[in-house]
């Protein structure tokens, strides 16, 4: 099956220089330098010249043709990067020393006929023969490249003017191409037509002419383009077959030997598995046959799963080994890797797990004797803080007497635990640490609390003596809250916290002890709040007070300003304001009613705080209300004389448009044209009579400023429209004289120039028609209709060959005209 592959592959490889011959370069701007002629600076001259309103040239130089036909690739290239009638595409061979130019617009064709018949050549293919000769050999063989392109470029320009830029039909030039290689039309195409007609390549100064006659060697020159042809469709068809059966081959080849060693990674991490799995074994044999109870359950049941493990492992090993893979079976080997990761993992999963309980066992086997020789080594000392506390308070602390001895039984019973039952040993020596830690707390804090019940009445009585000053500051002798309650019950608190504390009960001791301190603390808080509720009382009364005031005169003068406005406008512009006014005024008087009684609440006789404040917070949203509805109120009033005034001006800006309009129609002769009275429109005398008369209705002065403004607009959009047809018809008679003019410039140059030159015999070089006579070498021929392209082309410098060609009618190129040169 190698061998078959390998094989396959040299074959493909064999085919690859044609496929990579055949490729047409990606275009990278107007400029594709693909040979490097030019430098970046150059490169970015050419490409600035070659965009223009008329044409844009797309340039394109290349290494080497390969042996094909200049006319045929600048064809291909034209269709590959879809060029259009306004471009050209100038093709430059580095290595084949030629040029070629393309181009699909019968209207160049024909300035580019017109120009080499006022220089004395032919039309057609020989026309774009003589226009390369002529301005791009002579730099592009001194190597100055970017001048030989913009030089090319500025002619055409010239010759073509803007009336030739885009497409059109122009007989003579439907589809030709030219090349240097070819010969003209061959003769056997010329005598089927019935006629002939030479076109003349060009060449440099210096070389020697030769004739050759239509026949002969344009055949040959046919024949020899014919070999560098494009590949037939069926050898291309395999090449493309080929490439993919390579592609698939090798996606297949390299697929499969990554998943294989993918799987083989799986397999390695399996043997790492069973080596971890055996190494946990190893490190239970030291409690196998020791431990018992919890610690010897443990054991037991963490070494059965790990040989079931290793088994497991063990014989999926073997049933791997045995089932290897090949390499082209993608899918069961992508479905055996998921497979095995996902069984690796489980047992991964489980080993660590497994891994932690025998760290767990370690761990308790290897710490516990510390724990409990640090237990017995406190215990002494504890016993002789319990004594001493006892001395000091009096108290009995019986409570903390049992703990400790609860702790000495659990020491005792994990001593006796720790050599063969490490787990449960562990877990007793766990509780009798936490006993041990709460023991220690409970000692601290007797002495703590038993001080606190000492000094808690001086306490009390200074929480009441601050609660009396703020009373006695902020006038809170009849407030209904009872801060001294509150002092009361903690006082009956701290009666309660002695009996625990004698007996050691310390957390009875300590939620006494915080009931007792947020007892006091709210005590203070609440005479506080009141004392800043009264304040705030006082500060918004006096607040609402001002505000009534300022709204009663916000009141009464909007009452002036809606009874202004209804005299200039419609009742039913100022009804719905009026409406407004009184509904802000009723919830006005309500509100007003309300005061006494909130000033009632707020007096320090009543002491009723909070519902003074749930009062005064309602006035005061009232009033916002009450505010932002006359704020409404005044802004419609505004509304209203905004309406009103864009209505005037929309009637005084017509006037002036009016004028305007008038005074343009003056100025350029046409007042006689378009006359017009805008005291004539009914819309103008209607608005100019509602304007003085009130009261306005602004719906209907809208509505008629509207129809007026329509009017005006259709006015002056109509003198505009005869200024335009005035400039347009100037712009036309102007146009007509520089085209008369231009036309009788060129019947003079024709005039002066004379009828073109043509020969018969030596020494001349014919344009149209073959040559007759000796000593000059010129071939031409032309055909006309069924052929698909004609070529031509001249050389110079170290050629002396030129030929030359063209065709009307037919061709697959759908009307492209091509020619092309040698340096």
């Amino acid at each position: 099956m190698k061998k078959y592959i390998s094989l396959f592959l040299i074959i493909s490889l064999l085919w690859m220089p044609s496929i990579y011959a055949a490729a047409i370069p990606a275009q990278q701007g107007l400029v594709t330098d693909e040979a490097g002629l030019l430098s970046t600076q150059e490169a970015a001259t050419v490409a600035q010249a070659a965009a223009g309103d008329s044409y844009t040239f797309h340039v394109l130089t290349v290494d080497s043709l390969d042996g094909a036909a200049s006319g045929d690739y600048a064809d291909e290239v034209f269709t590959a990067w879809k060029l259009t009638t306004r471009d050209i595409l100038l093709l430059i061979s580095a290595g084949d020393r030629q040029v070629e130019m393309i181009f699909d617009n019968p209207g160049l064709q024909s300035a580019l006929d017109r120009w080499s018949q006022s220089e004395g050549g032919a039309t057609g293919t020989s026309a774009i023969i003589g226009m390369i000769d002529s301005y791009f050999i002579p730099s592009a063989g001194n190597g100055d490249f970017a001048g030989a392109i913009i030089t090319l470029m500025e002619e055409l320009r010239s010759i073509s003017g803007p009336q030739n830029s885009g497409s059109g039909s122009a007989a003579g030039s439907s589809d030709s191409a030219t090349s240097s290689d070819t010969g003209g039309t061959t003769g056997g195409s010329a005598g089927t037509s019935g006629s002939q007609s030479g076109n003349s390549g060009s060449q440099s100064p210096g070389s020697q002419d030769s004739a050759y006659p239509g026949g002969s060697d344009n055949a040959g020159n046919s024949a020899a383009a014919g070999d560098h042809s494009t590949l037939p469709s069926p050898v291309i068809a395999a090449i493309v077959i080929g490439a993919i059966t390579v592609g698939l081959i090798l996606f297949v080849l390299i697929t499969g030997l990554r998943r294989r060693k993918q799987l083989n990674r799986q397999q390695e991490q399996l043997a790492d598995l069973l080596v971890r799995a055996n190494r946990a074994l190893e490190s239970l044999q030291p409690f196998q046959g020791i431990v018992q109870g919890k610690t010897g359950e443990m054991v037991e049941g963490i070494s059965k799963r790990l040989s079931a493990q290793l088994v497991e492992i063990s014989a999926l090993q073997n049933a791997e080994q045995a089932a290897q893979l090949s390499f082209y079976r993608l899918n069961a080997l992508k479905s055996a890797i998921a497979q095995l990761q996902q069984t690796e993992a489980s047992y991964r999963s489980s080993l660590e797990e497994e891994e932690k309980n025998i760290t767990v066992i370690s761990d308790a086997d290897r710490n516990v004797k510390q724990h409990i020789t640090e237990l017995k080594k406190d215990a002494p000392e504890l016993e002789e803080q319990l004594q001493s506390a006892v001395k000091e308070t009096g108290y009995e602390l019986q409570e903390i007497a049992e703990d400790l001895k609860e702790l000495a039984e659990e020491t005792a019973k994990a001593d006796q635990l720790e050599l063969f039952d490490p787990i449960a040993a562990q877990d007793i020596t766990e509780d009798a640490q936490e006993r041990q830690e709460s023991i220690e707390r409970d000692l601290r804090d007797v002495d703590i609390f038993d001080e606190k019940v000492k000094q808690f009445p001086a306490e009390l009585a200074a929480a009441r003596n601050k609660i009396a000053g703020l009373i006695e500051q902020n006038s809170l002798h009849n407030m209904k809250v009872k801060p001294y309650d509150n002092l009361e019950q903690a006082r009956a608190a701290a009666a309660s916290l002695e009996a625990p504390l004698r007996s050691g009960d310390m957390d009875e001791v300590r939620k006494i002890a915080a009931s007792m301190d947020a007892l006091i603390t709210e005590a203070f808080s609440m005479t506080e709040r009141q004392a800043l509720v009264r304040q705030n009382n006082l500060r918004d009364l006096e607040t609402i007070r001002s505000n009534w005031s300022s709204l009663s005169q916000r009141r009464n003068a909007l009452q002036s300003q809606i009874a202004a406005a209804g005299t200039r406008f419609a009742e039913h512009h100022t009804s719905s304001l009026q409406d407004m006014l009184e509904e802000s005024g009723a919830r006005l008087r309500q509100g007003a009613g309300e005061v006494p009684q909130i000033e009632t609440w707020t007096s320090d006789a009543r002491g009723e705080y909070d519902n003074a404040r749930s009062g005064l917070d309602r006035l005061l949203t009232l009033q916002e209300e009450t505010s932002r509805g006359f704020d409404r109120i005044t802004q419609c009033l505004e509304e209203l004389d905004e309406r009103l005034n864009t209505v005037n001006q929309l009637f005084q800006e017509g006037e002036g448009r009016v004028d305007r309009a008038q005074e343009l129609l003056r100025s350029r002769g046409l007042s006689s044209r378009n006359r017009f009275e805008l005291t004539s429109l009914p819309e103008y005398m209607e608005l100019e009579q509602r304007l003085v008369s009130q009261p306005y209705d602004l719906y209907e002065l809208e509505t008629l400023a509207h129809a007026y403004v329509s009017r005006i607009t259709s006015y002056v959009e109509s003198v505009t429209q005869l200024v335009r047809q005035k400039d347009a018809e100037e712009r036309a008679a102007q146009l007509a004289r520089m085209r008369e003019q231009q036309r009788r410039e060129q019947a003079r140059k024709r005039m002066s120039s004379g009828p073109p030159s043509s020969g018969r015999g030596g020494g001349s070089r014919p344009s149209g028609g073959s040559s007759s006579g000796g000593g000059s070498r010129s071939s031409g021929g032309s055909s006309s209709g069924g052929g698909s392209r004609s070529s031509g082309g001249s050389s110079w410098g170290s050629s002396s060959r030129s030929s030359g060609g063209s065709s009307w009618g037919g061709g697959k190129s759908g009307g492209r005209s091509s020619g092309g040169s040698k340096w």
